[in-house]
């Protein structure tokens, strides 16, 4: 990048400042023109020589030819004087409309032609690039060397970063979670988002995708790793600078790298959850012990023998969200060391697809896993906890309750369902049109409702008519006679036993 104080302190060419507008401002290129307006002709980022041939000649004509040049993006304005030249000095008023613009103004003498400056800008240029490509070559090298090297990515990672002066790398998972990085301390994203949005944002571009974003605190940079398919990681690079040409080919170079390593990860993550969707079916079907023995091919630890208690969750809904939620679950599981066997994707409906889950039974990771279903916009059922003996139980307690959920309601637990008592366990529909049938008689009375209250209330007092009418607040005899009403309408004794339990589901149910 060629400043305009480089141009400026350019040797021999007798260059002068009158107005010191922003120096540092990277130069494009460098134009000549005598119109009156150039600025149709130009993209910004130039300085512009002129003699004034066809100048203004008072001071609101300079203030508009000024600030149509600042406001296109021109970063100085320089002036041939001379005696032989329109202006054998910067006229006063132009002096004044240029540092009302903010604009940086110079005078170029007569004996230094623009083509002199001209030429000592696109030499100064072509010896930067020349720099920039040695030293892209140099970082090149260097990374290529730390990713031979024992632990490939965390060397990479730490090259790119000493590359990058006060930069920092790391790579995150999908779910925006640092597995590697570059240095101890997590810095503050430049650009006031968190990592998880702007992983969020680039995760529908696959491996197509890339982000770059800059703010007042520097830039950051996130790129996809991986040669095929959908990404299960990403480079995060924070510079607190723009990034420069060669640190973006460093950059580039990095993302090729790591993307090797990343793919040969993924054909041993590929192997290992083949392994273990094998090994699932064997568990879930009771054979422990062959499940454990194909687990050590992938020298995954066994779950005979555990005295920790399992559960089994069914996620089901569009193939990729289940996948997606599938691979976060098992993800968290590893991360924080816990126990979790994924099964194989199984065709569950026209565009649906299921997926089993093992998981050893803990709050924190069922916490998890209800927050990435949640976000997903798969569904699940959570069977209940179980010794992994009798991991098929808890799958067909799982696949019960999944069948109760509902756009609304993704997650359904079997805990929740059975602690609900004996209704609970009904199909929804079944369940209503029991009571429904039930109760109808006793609703069809005069003061139905209230007779239904009075029963419910009986119940509740296993039958004990004296406590009953305490509680409601009336005669025990006027107890009596609404209860052979209620009796008349059913056709049958509440001294029965079942019809005591059936009243209780039905009025349960009925409540809601």
């Amino acid at each position: 990048m060629i400043t305009v104080a480089q141009v400026l302190g350019l040797d021999g060419l007798g260059l002068r400042m009158v107005v010191e507008g922003d120096t540092g401002a990277p130069v494009s290129w460098v134009a000549t023109s005598e119109l009156a307006d150039p600025t149709p002709y130009l993209n910004g980022g130039e300085i512009v020589l002129f003699t004034g041939l066809n100048s203004p000649v008072d001071r609101p004509s300079w203030g508009r030819y000024a600030r149509r040049l600042a406001e296109k993006g021109v970063v100085a304005l320089g002036m041939g004087v001379g005696r032989s030249l329109s202006h054998p000095e910067v006229p006063e008023h132009l002096v004044e409309a240029a540092r009302d613009a903010g604009l940086t103004l110079f005078s170029v003498p007569e004996e230094t032609p623009f083509l002199e400056l001209i030429q000592a800008v696109a030499e100064m240029r072509a010896a930067q690039e020349r720099t920039a490509l040695e030293s892209m070559l140099t970082m090149q090298r260097t990374l290529t060397r730390a990713a031979t090297g024992a632990d490939g990515s965390t060397r990479v990672l730490e090259s790119l970063a000493g590359l990058i002066e006060g930069g920092w790398a790391a790579i995150c998972t999908a779910d925006a979670e640092i597995t590697h990085r570059s240095g101890p301390a997590v810095p503050e994203l430049p650009t006031g988002r968190s990592l998880e949005e702007l992983v969020d944002r680039l995760r529908p571009a696959r491996l197509r995708g890339s982000l770059s974003e800059s703010g007042p605190a520097g830039s950051i940079v996130i790129h996809p790793l991986g040669v095929q398919g959908v990404p299960l990681t990403y480079l995060v690079v924070v510079t607190p600078r723009p990034v420069e040409r060669a640190q973006a080919g460093a950059i580039t170079t990095a993302v090729a790298l790591l993307s090797l390593h990343a793919e040969r990860a993924g054909e041993r993550a590929l192997f290992r959850r083949r392994v273990r969707a094998g090994a699932l079916a064997l568990v879930l079907g009771g054979d422990v012990r062959s499940g454990d023995a194909l687990l050590a091919v992938a020298e995954d630890g066994g779950w005979a023998g555990s005295s920790r208690r399992v559960r089994v969750v069914r996620l089901r809904g569009d193939a990729e969200p289940v996948r997606e939620a599938a691979r976060r679950i098992e993800g968290y599981a590893d991360r924080t060391g816990h126990r979790a066997l994924v099964g194989a994707a199984a065709q569950d409906g026209p565009g649906e697809v299921d997926v089993t889950v093992l998981l050893q039974d803990d709050a924190e990771l069922l916490r998890a896993l209800r927050e990435v279903v949640e976000r997903s916009g798969a569904r699940a059922g959570i069977g209940g906890a179980a010794p992994v003996e009798a991991a098929g139980t808890s799958e067909h307690q799982a696949l019960d309750v999944l069948g109760r959920t509902t756009a609304r309601h993704r997650v359904g637990v079997w805990d929740d369902l059975v602690a609900g008592g004996f209704a609970g366990l009904l199909p929804p529909e079944a369940a209503r049109a029991f009571a429904r049938d039930l109760l109808a008689p006793v609703r069809a009375r005069e003061g139905g409702d209230q007779l239904l209250g009075l029963l419910r209330t009986f119940l509740a007092h296993n039958g004990n008519r004296r406590q009953a009418a305490a509680e409601l607040g009336i005669h025990r005899n006027t107890m009596l006679q609404r209860l052979q009403t209620v009796e008349q309408a059913l056709g049958r004794s509440l001294d029965d036993p079942q019809l005591r339990a059936d009243l209780w589901i039905a009025l349960r149910v009925h409540a809601g």
